[in-house]
């Protein structure tokens, strides 16, 4: 009757309406039935049960009764808890349960305290819950059981938060009895969703998704969204416990909107914590700040100590990850000072472990044993399996760390025992990590290969369930080094499987989230348009990105503006702009996140691994030779592989010495941005001192390995710094390596090979067989003060190519792009090009319009034989844990560009132009495009002499 009676008065005219249509007068008993009816709405719609309490207030106004006021009030205070405002909440049910045990009405003022009981443990009041709980207890002891076990689930709530899981579980499963008996299933269904919890920190996942799901159901049929989205959020984080990242952040998104439609700022905060976790767990640093961050603030607004304390704890980590020790430690001690004094011993051993980890990362070994150790008797006593195995994990590396190699093991595979049967992948490949290492030292190699063998088997199982590009470079940054031990632990065995093995490793380690997009592009029908997404969520997400993409621009359009204005400029205005301008880029690289979770089906992620040395050996050509870099701590390495074998040197260089002439060369490079009149006054010193640095990079880098190649024709495959290093420019003693080898780049022998493929399919597959100067150009240029020669060269390229489709100046726009690149052979782009180092995936090149960056592609599907940017650093990449290279470049291969000619360097407009005229007259002559550029750079550099001019560009994937 109430629900009825409620759909009348949210949806009357007024309230005066609706008491003049009413037969009967609205009491006690019939006002009770409608705060009831707004404890129905809040688990459905916040926002409606707001409306029904508002119009509550309001007739009992007009009624003058203050008993009905009394039930408003508590109406009132159910909307405040779910919205998180508990403090308010408190005052209304003292003040409600009150009036109505003075009016006599036990059974509903102990209703209204036990509701009451919620908001303090929500509160963290846990002894005035539990207080108010008996006070309850007498009151309800004359009304229906049903009423009591709502109590009972109530008082689970608050043992569940003072880590008395069993008191908790005992007060569940007595209301669910009840609610078993009553046949009440959203009750049974409360219980379940608590009941679950209990089994989740306890280690038992299994249980609690099965009591989630079926609460989930029960829920819907209810028609209760809200708390079938808050099992909902739950079941997301048992999928991240079990190592489903993309599944669980995927999710979190989607739950997080729909929770804030329905009003639900609290929930949306719950998920935002989860997220942070997830974040935390990529090594997603500063994203996990960020959101955790925006959850402590809105539980600390909401008086949630035990939630804050929780957002608390991943900001700490997310801290620590960044280096920002200090700010780590004091937000860790904050966050422990208050979960121990709410008695959360839990949570509060959960803050000594990172404690201890922030003390491994200090080297202060003795603190991190201690603390680790206070944590783990928590644990094992309250028989937390895979904390203890975490717990006992930390005192293994403090013993390592304090040289008891003994002690290291022993807690290392006691830790392991711990976490057998539960998932802990975390733990586990550290554990076999450790004990590997202690093997190593102990010289039992054998034995630490197996133990390394196991860790890169665990973190390979977990990169698995990792969906968006970026996640999968950031996760790995922290696990590089189990790859580079067991590299290392193969060849120093040095039997030929073993040096397969050592290959195969060092491929799994590098470019594999550019690999994953490539072969992703390669695995897509020729129908499949890059901009037609599949209907639903995931077309709703991509125009979600495509509108961010057209905010960025217009707030970086006035941006720009505002900045050219001078003494004129507005600081206040501009400042806004660049705000915009941050909010957007930070807003599309999460959408373009949620994109590739929800167009990347989980099986499809398990498809792409490194490749072998066998397969490198069949994708290269006869008189080809691949060198494959690599780093095992700081000795720098080399495999040479041709059609026929492969071979190792070992130790070729340091990494720390390479970086340090790395920046002495790149020092060398950037005078030529002092200006021509510099240039011209020191030139001869200029090319000396560079000279000088290359020449040092030949001995250092090529000198080792030049006795085992069999060809002219190199395919370099760089790792970390080496990916800048311009090796067609090094210099022996008779000239440079360009004088006497045609070379190509590739990101990993597994890009290469997918490039090649990719060139394969692109042509055989749609066009008939090309003669050289077969094919279409399409060419884009727009020139600045700067570059005046970029007109000249788009020019050149329309007199070499007859059909050349060709735009400048205002017309060359990213529409005008994406509209005739696909019908290219060739691609060529001209214009200012920039490098992002805070943020590389934005970095761009200038069209008339708007910056082309990686975002800027995702419409764009090539199938071009040849891209090239002929513009200033557009193939400088960040180069992330993993060799993965995030920048402009990324957006061309994953466009499906399966050749890609780009700049490591500012380069020279007048130089430029002269070798792209060059190279692309060799490509029409029938060259190979790796001969082509060889060719150009020849030419150039009999012209202009110094490497500033002839070696920026470098030719990357396919070279043939």
């Amino acid at each position: 009757m109430s629900r009825t009676l409620a759909d009348k008065l949210i949806r009357a005219k007024s309230v005066d309406t609706f008491l003049r249509a009413q037969r009967r007068p609205i009491g006690a008993k019939v006002m009770s039935g409608l705060t009831s009816d707004v404890d129905r709405l809040v688990r459905s719609d916040l926002n409606a049960a707001s409306r029904l309490v508002e119009r509550l207030e309001e007739l009992a106004r007009k009624l003058g009764d203050p008993l009905l006021d009394a039930f408003a009030e508590a109406g009132r205070a159910l909307v405040l808890h779910h919205r998180g405002d508990y403090a308010e909440a408190n005052q209304l049910w003292d003040r409600g349960a009150a009036a109505m045990r003075a009016a006599g009405l036990s059974t509903e003022s102990g209703i209204v305290r036990t509701h009451q009981v919620f908001t303090l443990t929500q509160m963290g009041k846990y002894d005035e819950a539990l207080r108010v709980a008996r006070a309850a207890r007498r009151l309800l002891k004359s009304g229906q059981p049903v009423y009591l076990a709502r109590l009972e689930t109530n008082v689970g709530h608050v043992y569940y938060r003072l880590d008395r899981h069993k008191q908790a579980l005992e007060h569940y499963d007595r209301a669910r009895k009840v609610f078993q008996r009553s046949g009440d299933r959203t009750a049974r269904a409360v219980v379940d969703f608590s009941r679950s919890n209990v089994y989740t920190d306890a280690d038992q996942p299994d249980e609690g998704l099965s009591l989630l799901k079926r609460a989930a159901a029960d829920f819907d049929r209810a028609r209760e969204s809200m708390s079938a989205a808050q099992c909902r959020f739950h079941i997301a984080y048992i999928e991240f416990l079990r190592g489903n990242y993309n599944t669980a952040l995927a999710s979190y998104h989607k739950l997080r909107d729909r929770l804030a439609e329905l009003g639900s700022s609290q929930l949306a905060a719950w998920c935002n914590l989860d997220i942070a976790e997830i974040l935390l767990a990529l090594n997603a640093f500063e994203d996990a700040v960020e959101t955790a961050e925006s959850a402590r603030a809105h539980f600390a607004e909401m008086e949630m100590p035990y939630e804050a304390g929780q957002a608390t704890l991943i900001r700490a980590l997310a801290a620590m990850g960044v280096q920002q020790f200090d700010q780590a430690r004091e937000n860790l001690m904050a966050a422990r000072q208050a979960l121990e004094a709410r008695g959360v011993g839990t949570l509060t051993a959960l803050a000594d472990c990172y404690l201890a980890e922030l003390a491994l990362r200090q080297s202060e070994p003795e603190e991190a044993g201690e603390r680790a150790a206070s944590a783990l008797r928590v644990f094992a006593r309250q028989k937390l399996a895979v904390r203890t195995a975490y717990a006992r994990l930390l005192m293994a590396r403090a013993a390592y760390m304090g040289k008891d190699l003994a002690k290291a093991a022993r807690l290392a595979k006691a830790a392991l025992r711990s976490a057998q049967g539960h998932f802990a992948p975390g733990v586990v490949y550290q554990c076999h990590h450790l004990i590997g290492v202690v093997a190593r030292d102990r010289n039992q190699r054998r034995a630490a290969l197996e133990s390394f063998r196991l860790a890169v088997e665990t973190v390979e199982r977990m990169r698995g369930g990792i969906a968006a590009d970026e996640f999968k470079a950031t996760f790995v940054s922290d696990k590089i080094q189990v790859y580079e031990d067991a590299i290392a632990a193969c060849l120093d065995e040095g039997d030929d499987a073993l040096v397969e093995e050592a290959f195969r490793l060092v491929e799994s380690a590098k470019s594999r989230a550019l690999a994953d997009l490539l072969s992703r592009y390669l695995r897509r029908s020729p129908g499949d348009a890059r901009g037609q997404g599949r209907k639903g969520v995931a077309h709703e997400t991509r125009d979600r990105l495509l509108k961010l993409i057209q905010d960025l621009n217009w707030y970086s359009a006035h941006a720009g503006l505002e900045d050219e204005k001078g003494n004129q400029r507005r600081v206040a205005v501009a400042e806004r702009y660049q705000r915009e301008v941050k909010r957007c880029e930070r807003q599309i690289a999460q959408t373009f996140r949620l994109l590739e979770a929800e167009g990347s089906p989980f099986a499809e992620m398990q498809r792409m691994r490194g490749i072998g040395a066998e397969e490198l050996r069949a994708a290269l050509d006869p008189g080809e030779t691949a060198v494959e870099y690599f780093t095992t701590g700081d000795q720098v390495s080399a495999f040479v592989a041709s059609r026929d074998r492969i071979e190792v040197v070992r130790a070729i260089a340091s990494k720390r010495e390479l970086d340090r002439m790395l920046a002495a060369l790149r020092f060398q490079i950037e005078k030529f941005n002092y200006g021509s009149e510099y240039v011209d006054s020191y030139f001869g010193q200029l090319k000396h001192a560079t000279d000088e640095y290359l020449s040092r990079f030949y001995q250092v880098i090529f000198a080792p390995i030049e006795p085992m190649l069999e060809s002219d024709r190199l395919m370099i495959i760089p790792h970390g710094a080496l990916h800048y290093v311009p090796f067609h420019a090094l210099r022996d003693g008779a000239g440079y390596m360009v004088d006497r080898f045609e070379i190509s780049y590739a990101p990993s022998a597994a890009v290469l090979r997918l490039c090649r493929q990719r060139a394969g399919e692109s042509r055989s597959a749609r066009f008939k067989p090309r003669t050289a100067g077969d094919g279409k150009m399409v060419a884009l240029g727009v020139a600045g003060r700067e570059t005046p020669s970029i007109d000249d060269e788009i020019g050149a390229l329309g007199e070499l190519f007859p059909d050349a489709v060709t735009f400048t100046g205002s017309q060359a726009t990213r529409q005008n792009l994406l509209k005739n690149a696909p019908a290219a052979r060739f691609l060529h782009l001209a214009s200012h090009g920039y490098f992002r180092r805070d943020n590389p995936m934005f970095s761009f090149l200038k069209l008339a319009d708007s910056p082309l960056n990686f975002y800027s592609l995702l419409d764009l599907r090539l199938d071009a034989e040849m891209v090239t940017l002929s513009a200033c650093h557009t193939g400088v990449n960040m180069v992330f844990p993993g060799d993965e290279l995030h920048g402009l470049m990324r957006g061309f291969l994953y466009a499906g560009a399966p050749s890609l000619v780009a700049s490591l360097w500012a380069v020279s407009d007048r130089s430029t132009a002269d070798l792209m005229r060059e190279m692309y007259s060799r490509i029409r002559s029938g060259e190979t495009k790796r001969a082509a550029l060889r060719s150009a750079q020849l030419a150039v550099k009999d012209d202009y002499g110094h490497p500033y001019y002839w070696a920026p560009f470098v030719l990357m994937g396919n070279p043939i």
